[in-house]
């Protein structure tokens, strides 16, 4: 097995509880070719950055091995603690060094994607976000009320104004891929047409239609076009969404 690997393996059950290449393959989005892959040949650049978005592990040190195996940490606005990239793994980031901040809620990381989609394609790839480092933290009594596996949620940025108030652009959410299922007046992530929109999904007369939240776009008979669920809306930073239209 290539030295890579082995580092990933020993991150992934250190920092995030995954044990076999399957939960691992589904973790970071890719398939277990992929990974038989990257046993034989070794990591990917893509493949480093993705599981450093999902794991929260340095790149660095998955591809060299002369990082600390976990992201350092920096205090932001508002007093969260979030880990990023060191220098060497992200060039636009300077000095990062852990913060101890004692009286944190427990949070766990859920990475940070770009959705990228096409049309009539019920599945779906991601590009690492690395804004923030790559990850978004989500308070861990929210994880534990909401039944929700860390693995297979992501977090993605709202685009447009068709949300607004409740959401607005580059606004991040939290999106539960193992919840497709529609339910009526839930808010999903869906492929319209391979483009990424966040809408309320709301059935009537026996059609299902998107719904935005602000009154200036109409709704939209997913009838009208190719749609697929990528996953349910479960989280926007300060509340959980599930439940409350």
């Amino acid at each position: 097995m290539h030295v890579q690997m082995k580092r990933l393996y020993e991150a992934a059950e250190v920092l995030a509880g995954l044990k076999t290449q399957a939960e691992i393959a589904r973790a970071l989005n890719q398939s277990q070719q992929t990974v038989n892959n990257w046993e034989a040949r070794g990591i990917s650049k893509a493949g480093l950055l993705k599981a450093q978005g999902a794991i929260g592990c340095s790149a660095t040190w998955l591809e060299t091995g002369t990082a600390p195996m976990a992201l350092a940490t920096r205090l932001v606005e508002g007093g969260a603690e979030v880990p990023v990239p060191a220098a060497d793994d992200n060039p636009f980031i300077e000095d990062a060094k852990a913060v101890r901040v004692g009286d944190e809620p427990d949070t766990v990381p859920i990475r940070r994607v770009t959705l990228k989609l096409h049309a009539g394609v019920t599945g779906f790839e991601t590009e690492p976000d690395l804004e923030d480092g790559g990850v978004l933290h989500l308070p861990r009594a929210v994880i534990e009320a909401c039944n929700l596996v860390p693995h297979q949620l992501l977090a993605i940025r709202v685009r447009g104004q068709s949300m607004e108030p409740m959401m607005f652009e580059d606004d991040v959410v939290v999106v539960n891929t193992a919840d497709r299922k529609p339910a009526s007046r839930e808010i999903y992530a869906v492929n319209f047409n391979g483009e990424a929109l966040v809408k309320q999904l709301v059935k009537r007369n026996n059609d299902w239609f998107l719904y935005s939240i602000n009154p200036e776009f109409g709704p939209i008979n997913v009838r009208s076009g190719q749609c697929s669920v990528v996953g349910r809306v479960v989280y926007q930073p300060g509340r959980v969404l599930t439940g409350r239209l």
